[in-house]
């Protein structure tokens, strides 16, 4: 009826307009450790380097210091407006509003606290043992996360010369048949001042133009990066340009399936023996077991944006109770004096009922990896690339308009989406 699309009209416009005065204050704030501006990417240095426990602690908690700012400017408010608009639409909240828009089962998520259990627990002695390893203690905290991670694995943080980037991509993507200098891929990856932290990947116009924009530093970790986003680059250079309407319809979850996909060869033979010998794959194989079990914990941040819909909250504390209570569920996580860093990802203003893309990325992406190697009997892709490329081609990127994201995944695998395919 006309009189509820004026009203969704109207109620998305206040979205909008809070979200924009919201993202003005994501983008201007700056972070502060004992009274001196800090940078994004120096806490992230200082969490990955820095052997003081204490300076990593503080590090961390710098973050938190938006939340507030976040609070006073209406990000109460904008929770409010997104549930308005939900009930509006006839929805039973904003989740399954958001469900609905990306043509997904209002249950998807319905088991995934049981479905992971086990492998929490595994992920927490793993965590145990690191903790006893690097650190002397029992237990390991947020803030010593990046900085096991660097202790695991002190190649990724290797010195690279950048300037040849462009070639070790392209001779990479050649294995899969893929040329890239038959596509009008742009780069610009080295920072500069005013431009964005973030890696992004925008295709101007299908097959005739796509653009990489990202901030490298001379690290070999840098090209996961690199191999993400190209992977992107790829993936809208084999659509068809005269499918518009079913290029439209390709799900969010394939595509960051397949760039996660080519961002995982980072530790792989095929792409590290550019730069290391074989002397780094024991290494590697672990920083990549340890990264899959631990990425699980991203899934607290899937489920709190949920939470923020499905309760009352009037303050800032409300917020706090509800992430304390969803790490506390999913991870046995206990709860800290200091307020958890949470403001800081955009996603919570700007992307809501978002972040499961990533994660499903990932389920999608070992999904295709386990079917593919089965197909041909071997145990990995880079066994047979230039069949792997096809496969990609026939069974995923053409098809992929042509079927909602769950209808896909089963044409696939053969069998319902499901977590178990990430194990």
């Amino acid at each position: 009826p006309f009189h509820l699309s004026k009203e969704l009209n109207e109620i998305n416009l206040e979205i909008r307009k809070k979200t924009n005065e919201l993202s003005m204050i994501l983008n201007t704030f700056r972070f502060n450790i004992d009274g001196r501006e800090i940078a994004s990417v120096e806490i992230d240095q200082i969490l990955a380097n820095e052997e003081d426990r204490k300076l990593r602690k503080k590090a961390y908690f710098a973050r938190n210091q938006i939340n507030k700012s976040l609070v006073d400017g209406g990000f109460i408010e904008l929770i409010n407006l997104r549930k308005e608009l939900a009930k509006a639409y006839g929805s039973k909240d904003f989740v399954k509003y958001r469900l609905e828009k990306n043509e997904l089962s209002p249950d998807i998520f319905n088991n995934w606290d049981v479905e992971i259990k086990e492998h929490v627990d595994v992920l927490n002695a793993k965590r145990r043992k690191y903790a006893n390893q690097f650190l002397n203690k029992d237990e390991m905290l947020p803030w010593d996360e990046e900085y096991i991670r660097s202790q695991i694995s002190p190649s990724l943080n290797a010195t690279v010369d950048m300037s040849n980037f462009y070639n070790v991509i392209r001779d990479f993507f050649i294995n899969f048949g893929i040329d890239i200098d038959e596509y009008n891929i742009t780069y610009d990856i080295f920072p500069r001042k005013n431009k964005s932290e973030w890696g992004y990947n925008f295709p101007i116009e299908t097959r005739k133009d796509s653009r990489i924009l990202a901030n490298v530093k001379n690290k070999y970790n840098e090209y996961g990066v690199l191999l993400h986003e190209t992977g992107h680059g790829v993936h809208s250079f084999l659509q068809d340009p005269e499918e518009i309407i079913l290029n439209r319809g390709i799900s969010g979850i394939i595509t960051e399936g397949i760039a996660n996909l080519f961002g995982s060869f980072l530790y792989d033979e095929l792409f590290y023996k550019n730069f290391f010998d074989s002397s780094v794959e024991k290494e590697f194989k672990e920083i990549q077991e340890y990264e899959k079990l631990s990425y699980l914990r991203f899934i607290g941040n899937i489920f709190f944006d949920h939470e923020l819909y499905k309760n009352n909250i009037e303050n800032l504390d409300d917020i706090y109770k509800i992430y304390f209570k969803t790490y506390g569920n999913l991870f046995g996580d206990k709860a800290y004096e200091e307020a958890p860093p949470f403001g800081y990802r955009i996603h919570y203003t700007t992307h809501p009922i978002y972040m499961h893309n990533y994660f499903m990325g990932d389920v999608t992406c070992e999904m295709l990896r386990k079917v593919f190697c089965n197909k041909y009997g071997i145990s990995s892709i880079s066994e047979k690339p230039k069949e792997f490329g096809q496969f990609l081609i026939k069974d995923v990127i053409e098809p992929s308009g042509l079927y909602k994201y769950e209808e896909l995944f089963k044409r696939i695998s053969g069998e319902e989406f499901s977590l178990k395919w990430y194990f």
